[in-house]
């Protein structure tokens, strides 16, 4: 792979691992209209992964998700920081903590390092530095849905205080 493709597939990892995660909130949510707020960043996560994925494969014809040294070799070690972020609070997901406990820690994580934060960053350069028109826009897409999951988290979060009320 060259290096734009292995590091739109190390995107693509991060955008999978967080998917994965909210997997596990929903399973854990027992707040309807919660559930749909996290429905909708599970499903556009797994949208950004699909087409990070296949832009990609525009630049090599054959890639793979590469593994977490791979991308902190390509990418930098934020996205290891990341991935290490949401196999914590996947953990923390499965040993019973508290729902709202663990959301507050991913609200946090994705004002700070996190997956959205990255793609904000990232695209905004790889917006400069793309030179396809098209794979130009859909990073910018992905980079405006970023923006919305952090929104729509922090809703999520105030829906489950009054739920717990």
């Amino acid at each position: 792979m060259d290096f734009s493709s292995k590091y739109y597939a190390c995107l693509a990892l991060l955008e999978d691992e967080t998917a994965k995660l909210y997997e596990k909130f929903i399973d854990r949510c027992k707040e309807n209209l919660l559930k749909l707020f996290l429905l909708n960043i599970l499903y556009e996560t797994k949208k950004h992964k699909e087409l990070l994925f296949q832009i990609a494969n525009l630049k090599n014809k054959e890639p793979q998700l590469p593994d977490v040294e791979e991308c902190e070799k390509e990418a930098g070690y934020l996205i290891k920081e990341s991935l290490e972020k949401i196999q914590f609070l996947k953990m923390q997901i499965d040993q019973d903590i508290p729902i709202i406990d663990v959301m507050k820690k991913l609200i946090d994580f994705e004002e700070s390092i996190s997956e959205e934060y990255l793609i904000m960053i990232h695209g905004k350069a790889l917006k400069n530095l793309e030179s396809d028109p098209i794979v130009k826009e859909i990073v910018k897409y992905i980079a405006d849905d970023e923006k919305r999951h952090i929104h729509l988290l922090k809703v999520s979060c105030k829906i489950l205080k009054k739920a717990l009320k």
